[in-house]
C-alpha cells in the first residue's frame, strides 16, 4: 500500500503544451465548422483551444474590462461552429450584432427577445408553460413555475421592506387568483395582460368570496383565497394587502405592447435541445424594471429541458445547451439557481455566467452563491478592484517556493493581490483557473482579431402584435353555484400542499402578533 508524500515546491505557471494536451481541451479552426467549443483558454485568433467538458465557468471582470470582447463573443461563434445551442442575455445588444450573422448561416433557428425594441422582438408567453403544464396532467409542475413568476415580481418589494407581512399576503392574493386564472382560461386567453383586466376586477371581498367558493376545499387555490379573506371584515387591511398583490404586476400595467407581445408564443423553447438555436435576450442595462424576464425565462426554459432531457433513455439532452449570462449578478435572483447548476451538467447543459465580482454575487444569492461558485470549475479574472476577490484569486493560485539570499526556503504567492490589478487589458491577457490545472496566464485576441467568416447581423422581422382574446369568469363562476359543473381543483392531490399550508401558519403568525 503506498503512502500518500505531500509536494512541497508549492505552486507554478500551467505550461501553454500542459493546457493543449489535456483530455478536456480540443484543438478548432475557427475558419470552418468544427466539432467542439467551449471556453477560449488558448487562441491566436486563428486556431483556438477550448474547454469542450461539461464544466460550469465563471468569468470575473470589472465594466469594461473586455468580459464580452474576449470571452463572450469568440464563445457564441464557436458554439455555432459546433451546433449546439445557446441562451445568451445581451444587455446592449452587442452579441446579437457580432454573431447572429454567422449562427445564421450556419442553419440557426435565431430567436430574439428584444425588450429594448419590441417591435424587433420575438414573442414570448410567460404564462404558456405554466398552463401547458397545469393542463397536461402536470399540475404541480405548473404550480411551481406560478410560484417562481410570482416570486421574481415580489422580490424587488422583499428587499425594500423591513415588513414582509404585507409582501407574503400580496403574494398569496395573486397566487389564488392567478390558479383560479390558470385552471378556467383557453390556452389563447391565458395570458398576462388578460390575467391583469381579470385580476383588478375582481378584488373585492365579495368577488374574491365567490372565487373562493368555486374552488375544492383543501386545494392550493383554496388555502391561498381563504388566507386572504381572513381580513375581508377589516376594510383598511383587505384593501392594503389588495393594492399590494396589485403592486407586484406595475412593470405590466402601462406597457401595452409589452403586454401584447407576451401574449402568445412564436417559438417552442422545448425544442431548443433539440434543433440548433441561438436565443439572444436584450434587455436595457441602464434600466432595471424589465430585468426580471430574464430570471423569469432562464428559469423556464431550463425547466422545459430538463423535462425534455427526463424522456431520453440516456437522460440528456440531444444538442448541448449552453446558457451564456452576462451580468449574471445584475438580474434579480434566478429561483433555484444553486440546484440547476449542479443538475444541468448531466443533462447536457452548460453555464458561463460573466459578473463584476464576487460582493455582487454574495448580495444577490447570500449562501448560495458558494454553491453556484463550488460548481464552476473554471474561473476566469480579469480586473477588480474588490479586494475580496482579489484576495481568493490570489489564494486560489497557491503560494510558490524560493530561497532568500541566506539559502532559507520562503514562500510568496504566485500572484499577488498588487499584480492581480495589473493585468494588460490591451494585451488581453486573463488568468485562468481550469479544472486542476495550475494557474494559467492567457492572451487572447479581441473578437475582431478573430478569423470568423464574417455575415451581417440576421434582419430583425418585424411583427403586428396580435389583439388579445378577452376572457370573462363570470360564466365559470356561475356555472358552479347553480351546480353545474363540479368546483375547481376539485382532482387536485398536490405534494406542495403541505408547503403551502406552512407559509399560511407562518402568516398567522404575523397576524396574531
Amino acid at each position: 500500500m503506498s503512502t500518500y508524500i505531500p509536494r512541497n515546491d508549492g505552486t507554478r505557471w500551467a505550461d501553454p503544451q500542459e493546457i493543449k494536451s489535456s483530455n478536456s481541451i480540443k484543438q478548432i479552426d475557427v475558419s470552418k465548422e468544427c466539432n467542439a467549443c467551449g471556453l477560449p483558454i488558448i487562441s491566436d485568433g486563428q486556431t483556438a483551444y477550448v474547454d469542450s467538458s461539461d464544466t460550469h465557468t465563471l468569468v470575473f471582470g470589472s465594466t469594461g474590462s473586455k468580459k464580452t470582447r474576449l470571452f463572450g463573443m469568440p464563445l457564441l461563434n464557436m458554439i455555432a461552429l459546433a451546433g449546439e445551442s445557446f441562451i445568451a442575455t445581451d444587455p446592449k445588444g452587442e452579441l446579437y450584432e457580432k454573431t447572429s450573422g454567422l449562427a445564421t448561416a450556419n442553419g440557426y433557428n435565431v430567436i430574439t427577445l428584444n425588450f429594448r425594441d419590441l417591435d424587433k422582438s420575438s414573442m414570448w408567453n410567460p404564462l404558456k408553460l405554466p398552463y401547458d403544464l397545469h393542463h397536461g396532467g402536470k399540475k404541480d409542475e405548473g404550480i411551481a413555475l406560478i410560484n417562481d413568476f410570482l416570486n421574481t415580481l415580489a422580490e424587488p418589494q422583499r428587499k425594500e421592506t423591513k415588513d414582509p407581512y404585507w409582501i407574503e399576503m400580496g403574494f398569496s392574493m395573486a397566487l389564488a387568483y392567478m390558479l383560479f386564472f390558470m385552471e378556467t382560461a383557453t390556452e389563447k386567453q391565458a395570458n398576462i395582460s388578460n390575467f391583469i383586466t381579470f385580476f383588478t376586477a375582481n378584488t373585492s371581498p365579495e368577488s374574491a368570496e365567490a372565487l373562493s367558493n368555486c374552488t375544492a376545499e383543501g386545494s392550493i387555490a383554496s388555502i391561498n383565497f381563504k388566507h386572504i379573506l381572513t381580513n375581508k371584515q377589516a376594510d383598511r387591511t383587505y384593501a392594503c394587502v389588495s393594492s399590494t398583490a396589485t403592486s407586484l404586476f406595475t412593470p405590466f400595467t402601462t406597457r401595452r405592447a409589452l403586454c401584447q407581445l407576451l401574449s402568445k408564443s412564436d417559438f417552442d423553447i422545448r425544442r431548443v435541445g433539440r434543433e440548433k438555436t441561438a436565443i439572444y435576450i436584450i434587455v436595457p442595462d441602464e434600466k432595471t424594471a424589465l430585468h426580471f424576464l430574464i430570471s423569469v425565462f432562464v428559469k423556464q426554459i431550463y425547466e422545459a429541458l430538463i423535462g425534455e432531457a427526463q424522456i431520453e433513455k440516456n437522460k440528456m439532452l440531444p444538442i448541448r445547451v449552453n446558457f451564456i449570462l452576462d451580468e449574471f449578478c445584475n438580474i434579480p435572483t434566478i429561483p433555484d439557481m444553486p440546484s440547476m447548476i449542479s443538475a444541468a451538467r448531466s443533462r447536457n447543459m452548460r453555464f458561463f455566467l460573466m459578473a463584476q465580482g464576487m460582493y455582487q454575487m454574495q448580495r444577490k444569492y447570500g449562501e448560495d452563491a458558494e454553491t453556484i461558485k463550488g460548481n464552476c470549475d473554471n474561473w476566469v479574472f480579469l480586473t477588480s478592484r474588490e479586494y475580496g476577490l482579489l484576495q481568493e484569486i490570489s489564494r486560489l493560485c497557491g503560494e510558490t517556493m524560493y530561497n532568500d539570499l541566506s539559502g532559507n526556503k520562503m514562500s510568496r504567492p504566485l500572484i499577488s493581490v498588487s499584480e492581480l490589478q495589473r493585468l494588460k487589458k490591451e494585451k488581453g491577457e486573463a488568468l485562468i483557473l481550469h479544472g486542476r490545472h495550475y494557474p494559467f496566464m492567457a492572451e487572447l485576441p479581441d473578437i475582431d482579431d478573430y478569423e470568423f467568416k464574417k455575415y451581417p447581423p440576421t434582419p430583425a422581422i418585424r411583427k403586428r402584435l396580435p389583439e388579445i382574446l378577452h376572457y370573462n369568469a363570470n360564466p365559470v363562476v356561475d356555472k358552479i353555484k347553480n351546480g353545474k359543473s363540479p368546483l375547481l381543483f376539485s382532482r387536485e392531490v398536490s405534494s406542495r400542499r403541505a408547503y403551502f399550508e406552512d407559509i399560511m401558519d407562518d402568516l398567522d403568525l404575523f397576524l396574531t402578533e
